[in-house]
């Protein structure tokens, strides 16, 4: 930081703030360029401050894995729209999922996809074929809850951050947070594909496409009139 400038007359003077040093500060063109100088600098800064205000609580550090990057949202998540929630109970119905919690679920899929920017629809349809929705859902390859969390990979970031797997809302918050990490870095379809755990060798990859297309059944996705190959969404 640079010294501060005082005249010849200012250094002989301040010796404590006597009435002939005030008096002299008001006068001399180089203390009072400096303090204008301070005094635009904090109205700047001030008027940054309220014109935007931090968001808090919200910027965790995700941490990074061989399988990926979650990435959260910065900002506070939104009430979603009734209509929203109602629309994806709709479609949670017609596979069967419990009523006692299809309206929870369909609360915490348009919350997690809002906050995240993901398709609330295709949020509810990997729910579907990952565990039908069952919160309590425990696959072989030891991933849990409706979002089917894989804890080999996410279990430590989970236990970090205090995640209960085995909530509805904390597993659809954190899915879905995975999700689009994947949708940003391999598009919507290739993100599909990556939540799966999708790798080079070939039978994942098989087995990528074929889920894949089972989501896509779920979603409603068509591809009549320029149909994509399934190896090709997963690239």
């Amino acid at each position: 930081m640079r010294p501060i400038a005082f005249c010849n007359r200012c250094r002989g003077m301040k010796v404590g703030y006597n009435k002939r040093y005030v008096l002299h500060c008001f006068l001399c063109r180089n203390w009072v360029a400096r303090t204008s100088k301070l005094l635009v600098l904090s109205v700047v800064l001030l008027s940054i401050i309220f014109r935007y205000p931090m968001s808090t609580g919200l910027l965790k550090d995700i941490g990074q894995t061989e399988h990926g990057t979650a990435a959260e949202a910065s900002f506070m998540p939104s009430v979603p729209e009734p209509g929203q929630v109602a629309s994806i109970s709709e479609l949670l119905a017609r596979y069967g999922v419990d009523a006692g919690q299809r309206d929870r679920v369909a609360k915490a899929i348009a919350a997690s996809s809002l906050k995240y920017s993901v398709d609330p629809k295709l949020v509810a349809s990997v729910i579907i074929v990952e565990s039908g929705a069952n919160p309590f859902a425990v696959s072989e390859s030891d991933a849990v809850g409706i979002m089917q969390i894989h804890l080999p990979t996410w279990g430590l970031l989970a236990e970090q951050q205090g995640i209960n797997l085995f909530k509805i809302e904390d597993n659809a918050d954190l899915g879905v947070r995975i999700l689009s990490g994947y949708i940003k870095s391999y598009g919507e379809w290739g993100g599909v594909a990556h939540y799966l755990g999708q790798t080079d060798d070939p039978e994942s990859q098989r087995a990528a496409a074929e889920y894949v297309q089972k989501v896509q059944r779920v979603y409603g996705f068509r591809q009549l009139q320029d149909p994509i190959p399934a190896q090709a969404a997963l690239h």
